[in-house]
């Protein structure tokens, strides 16, 4: 089961990544979080902690107050998990240094300047670590 998460702090880029994501087939219920930190303590949830067999797709953004992208993918690395995680960085940044910083992340398969479109989802189902879902 693959379960996708959308973290972004703007209700609009939430609501119409929700839209995408449903409309091409990429999840049929997205669970969708306002920051880093909630995302965080979903995850850390026991119902989700106790289940190793379930794999994640999160839409990431990476400027968000308190915690942003990077230190929330920081916090990946150790979460007993790690290895259930894909990341697709969604945001706004053209900043070349931000793109690449995101391959060097192991759980990051992906970088997508937002808004997230039909091509960018139809994409996203053809990468390796998460194709078999689709």
């Amino acid at each position: 089961m693959l379960e996708v998460i959308l973290v972004d702090d703007d209700d609009i880029v939430l609501m119409m990544q929700k839209k995408m994501v449903l409309r091409c087939g990429i999840a049929s219920k997205p669970v969708a979080f306002k920051s880093a930190t909630e995302t965080l303590n979903y995850l850390n949830h026991p119902q989700n902690i106790n289940n190793p067999e379930k794999r994640y797709l999160i839409l990431l953004d990476i400027n968000m107050p308190k915690m942003n992208g990077w230190e929330f993918l920081d916090e990946l690395k150790n979460h007993p998990l790690k290895d259930n995680f894909n990341v697709i960085m969604v945001t706004s940044s053209i900043d070349r240094k931000d793109r690449l910083k995101a391959k060097s992340y192991q759980r990051v398969i992906d970088y997508i300047e937002k808004p997230v479109t039909i091509k960018h989802c139809n994409t996203l189902k053809k990468l390796e670590p998460i194709s078999e879902f689709f």
